[in-house]
Order: structure tokens, then sequence, then C-alpha cells
């Protein structure tokens, strides 16, 4: 491949969060399959790219410390990789290429929890090609607003403006009214904080959302109807506004893969300001 084709830049999204939160059961929501492994033991966290595959299968790929090597794996490795803290760091980044993703050209980025012991904050900013970046801070709906969390918020805000969103996750954890007045609060808490304009806030469920399909999943089934409503409408407004800002950069150009994911610019500068993170 030609340097040219690796230097093509992709729309990114950013998932950032605290550990727990729920980004990979988010990730698997969006992308409508359970590509990531989603526990409450925290992991390694690599930086993890996740686009879309022009083939018929998913494929797995590691890019190597050092030598900038990728090397292609089985799902079982890949998870391996991911969440064993006892493997030597030999490998700096991972992709997924995913079959048949609802999106064709925004990638996902899987990144280290904010509030771990290893990563307590992830800054993403002075990026190559940052215009291309959005960011999703993912959070649990009822901490949302925790110090460190608006902090992240007013740092990113300057340099993202429209391009920052909130992701308020586990909204099914809470009754309709209070999901009710955490949206119709939210903005005026953040510009309280001095975020102005304040970031969309969005309030989800990812784990309704995976069962959406299966109209007999017993959660869905107890989960009162107008949390539901009310968690489906906010999934779906998000899923829209990814839509769109995939359609707005995007290239339409020849289909790429995970290793040049992993290699575009604004990924080659993202990876750099992760590097020498202890895993």
């Amino acid at each position: 491949m030609t340097g040219d084709h690796h230097a093509r830049q992709h729309p990114c999204a950013f998932v950032l969060g605290d550990f727990n939160v729920g980004k990979s059961a988010l990730l698997n929501a969006l992308l409508r399959r359970e590509i990531l492994h989603t526990s409450r033991e925290e992991g390694r966290a690599l930086p993890t790219f996740i686009g879309r595959s022009w083939e018929s299968c998913d494929r797995f790929a590691a890019l190597s410390t050092g030598g900038d090597q990728v090397t292609a794996m089985t799902h079982d490795e890949f998870l391996r990789t991911r969440h064993d803290s006892t493997l030597p760091a030999l490998t700096k980044a991972l992709s997924v290429a995913c079959a048949a993703s609802a999106f064709s050209e925004l990638v996902f980025v899987d990144t280290a929890g904010m509030s771990s012991d290893t990563c307590e904050s992830v800054e993403i900013t002075n990026l190559v090609n940052q215009e291309s970046a959005l960011l999703l801070l993912v959070t649990d709906i009822e901490y949302w607003a925790s110090k460190h969390t608006m902090d992240f918020l007013a740092l990113h805000q300057e340099q993202f403006g429209e391009r920052l969103y909130i992701v308020a996750n586990k909204a099914d954890h809470l009754n309709a009214s209070d999901i009710e007045r955490i949206q119709a609060k939210a903005i005026q808490r953040l510009e309280d904080y001095g975020i102005d304009p304040a970031p969309r806030f969005f309030a989800v469920s990812a784990r309704l959302e995976s069962a959406r399909r299966d109209p007999k999943n017993e959660y869905r089934c107890r989960t009162k109807k107008q949390v539901r409503e009310l968690c489906d409408t906010g999934f779906d407004a998000l899923r829209v506004a990814l839509y769109e800002f995939e359609a707005t950069h995007c290239q339409r150009d020849t289909p790429t893969t995970g290793d040049d994911w992993m290699r575009m610019p604004l990924a080659t500068s993202f990876i750099a300001t992760q590097e020498g993170v202890p895993a």
C-alpha cells in the first residue's frame, strides 16, 4: 500500500469515560454486534479502532510496539490481548473490521478509562487532523455531573465545540420522571459550570438497545414502557447524530482496512499520546 493510501483520514468517534460506565456495551449496541467483551474487571484498554469490514467476516489485527508491524489475530486472541494485563506490552493498538457495520466510514476508537489507575486523565487535544474527530464522553446518568467529568468537558469543549457529545448511559436504572428531570436540567448545569455552549446530551441504555431487536427479550419486557421509550428515543437521536457527522466527513473513497485505520495521521497522533502509559 502507498503512503497516500495510509494518509486517508476517516472520521473518528473517540469513546471515552470512566471505568464501568458501559463504553464497550455502548459500542456493541451501536455496531449491533457483540464484538467487545463487557466486564466489571478493568482491562488494559489499548486504543482499539473499530470500523466496517467490506468482507463477509470480521477481521482483527494488532499494531506492534516499535516496529509498527500489523499482525492478524483471531477474535479470542484479540479479546485476550485487550484484557490480559499479564501479557508483554508488545502491542500498542488493535483494530476490528466489523462485517455489516451500520457505519460505512466512521471509525470508533475505544480508549482507556479516565479514572483507571493507569490513565486517570485521558486528554484528546492538539492531534493531527483533529477536525475529523468526535468525542463521545460516556457517563453513568446518575453521576454524569461529577467534578472530574465536568472538568474533562470544560477542557475539551473549547477545542471540539459541537464535536463533543455526552452519552448518559444506564438510563434504564432510573424511572421516567428522573430521566426527564436530568435531561431538562443538563444544559443549565453545564452552562453554570462555564461550559457554554453546552454539548449535546443523550440519555440512553446500551443494554436495552442491544436487546431491542428481540421483542421477547425478558429485560426489555420487564422495563417500564415509558422508560424504554425514553431510552430508545435517546439512542435513536445519538445514532442520527453519528450518521450526520459521518456524512459531513465522508470521503467515499476506496474501502480501507483496520491496518489503515491504525496508521491514519489522527490515529498515529493519538496512539503516540498513549504510549508509555503503564498497562
